[in-house]
């Protein structure tokens, strides 16, 4: 124990050495004196500050080349500016001051600020405003825009106010386009990307000219490194810090007590790691809320898979509690079979809940007239416990499961494709109301649900819009096109002094679960 005490008191020491070698392009660079988030007044940096994070590779971090889970929407955000943000509270101005939208819901008017430019020093103007939305409409209807925004209700853009605001025309009234739109879509600076036919293979440096907080500085996928640098012309003010990195890890915990990164995201099984950090008080722990779901996917177009009795079945089978006691060691819920996260204003509290029941499950198959079948489970390493414990719940029922595992771009690709039997991953976004693919529709349809999602969307209010959300929530959890096992706790574990993490209203953009909004890098005011 004390020559392991004393390897950690040596690495901390390495790590505090090494903090003070930076760039030399970075020796100028020093953010403005401002405040601390609880109001207190701050010194000036002399020395560039530094923020290390763990990470991995989550692709070119453009507004098109971003892989397409939560990490690399936020990639690209710490370069992108969009019109409107989210912080602990809910929408807050960003590239717009002001907005408002017509009593009959179709049309937004947006009134711009003044002093944002882009990275090469041009000014953002309303007519990039104008370029982004018709350029991302024109490229989601060729099928380049991967990202899931709902890019198919904008009819029509345009510069209004003499340049100092801009108006969206949209096709219908739709619900929820302030998060799921205007808080999410980055802007892009028209003098780049006017001539560029197909976005996804731009890769180059003008690709992540943004107008946002940093600048990168240099990205390698094979490392999974991205390193950040600040934005001195920033219209909100310098970062407070100057340099921000991502590295590759094996373990966050053991690299946060080595030095090796400063702050890292945990949830579920990582709470013994959490729990130990806890009692160190180099370190503060924030707790998040779960938004975020593993579930098991039926593919309802193959036998017996296709017969709702069977699905429910293996519903009953499986020991949800069992799954989060064993494989996520308590650090996680069982999770609401609707999908939507409980403590969320969305939803629905009286669902089926499928209380571990091998007997009802039994019976279940008998009288849909099933015998033993053969199932294969995909997933990703991560998941395998979980897949295993399922394999061991469903045997006795004569279901034989094979567990293989690929990559998540593999599994991702998979799901998409309508390719595989059962199939385990999971996802954020789950205090947001907007479901329109619970289940890729190759591997499940409803025109119940679809008609009901149609409706959420027209609705008036918050208080209509619900009461279809719930309906959908209903026929998921009555159809099982997938059956949600658990919302994972989670964790942000930090040494402060350098940025300020904190948990966004109903995640950042639409829905991504994590404390790691582009905020936490400015000074904050109460």
């Amino acid at each position: 124990m004390r020559r392991l005490l004393l390897m950690l008191a040596g690495l901390l020491a390495l790590a505090t050495a090494l903090a003070g070698c930076v760039p030399a392009d970075l020796q100028s660079t020093a953010p403005n004196a401002g405040s601390s988030p609880d109001g207190s007044s701050s010194v000036a940096h002399q020395q560039p500050v530094t923020l290390v994070m763990p990470g991995d590779d989550w692709g070119y971090p453009s507004p098109f080349a971003f892989y397409l889970r939560g990490p690399g929407y936020l990639r690209m955000s710490y370069l992108f500016d969009t019109l409107v943000w989210k912080d602990e509270q809910g929408i807050i101005p960003w590239l717009a001051e002001e907005w408002e939208m017509s009593p009959d819901g179709l049309t937004w008017t947006f009134r711009l600020r003044d002093d944002a430019r882009w990275h090469d020093g041009q000014p953002l103007t309303a007519e990039d405003v104008v370029f982004t939305f018709d350029y991302f409409r024109d490229k989601y209807a060729q099928g380049m825009v991967k990202w899931s925004w709902p890019l198919g209700q904008i009819d029509r853009a345009e510069v209004a106010n003499e340049g100092r605001a801009v108006v969206v025309h949209l096709a219908a009234p739709t619900a929820g386009l302030l998060t799921d739109l205007f808080a999410s879509l980055p802007i892009i600076p028209q003098h780049i990307w006017a001539d560029v036919e197909d976005p996804l293979r731009k890769l180059d440096e003008e690709a992540v000219i943004g107008s946002s907080l940093f600048r990168l500085r240099e990205y390698s996928k094979e490392e999974g490194r991205y390193v950040y640098e600040a934005n001195p012309d920033f219209f909100l003010g310098q970062p407070l810090v100057d340099e921000l990195i991502f590295i590759k890890v094996k373990d966050p915990a053991l690299a946060l007590l080595a030095g090796d990164v400063e702050e890292a995201s945990f949830s579920g099984k990582a709470v013994a790691s959490v729990r130990q950090l806890e009692g160190n008080s180099a370190f503060q722990v924030l707790e998040g809320p779960g938004y975020w779901t593993l579930k098991l996917y039926f593919n309802t177009t193959r036998a017996p898979l296709d017969q709702q009795a069977v699905r429910q079945a293996i519903a009953y089978a499986i020991d949800r509690q069992g799954i989060v006691d064993k494989a996520q060691m308590g650090g996680a819920v069982v999770a609401s079979t609707g999908i939507l996260s409980p403590g969320t204003y969305w939803h629905q509290p009286n669902l089926p809940t499928y209380l571990h029941d091998a007997a009802k499950a039994q019976e279940l198959l008998s009288a849909a007239g099933v015998g033993p079948f053969e199932a294969t489970l995909l997933t990703t390493e991560t998941y395998v416990r979980d897949a295993e414990l399922i394999k061991n719940d469903l045997q006795p029922l004569g279901i034989g499961v094979t567990v293989k595992t690929a990559d998540m771009a593999t599994v991702d690709s998979l799901l998409k494709e309508g390719n595989f039997d059962l199939l385990i991953t999971g996802h954020g976004g789950t205090a947001n109301p907007d479901m329109g693919d619970p289940v890729p529709e190759c591997a499940w349809s409803s025109s119940a649900y679809s008609e009901a999602y149609a409706r959420s969307l027209r609705a008036a209010d918050d208080a209509e819009r619900r009461e279809q959300v719930w309906l959908m929530q209903e026929i998921i959890a009555e159809e099982l096109p997938a059956l949600a096992l658990w919302h994972p706790l989670m964790w942000e574990v930090y040494r402060p002094g350098k940025a300020y993490p904190f948990y966004t209203a109903d995640g950042v953009a639409n829905g991504i679960p994590t404390a790691n909004n582009k905020l936490m890098f400015l000074a904050r005011g109460e």
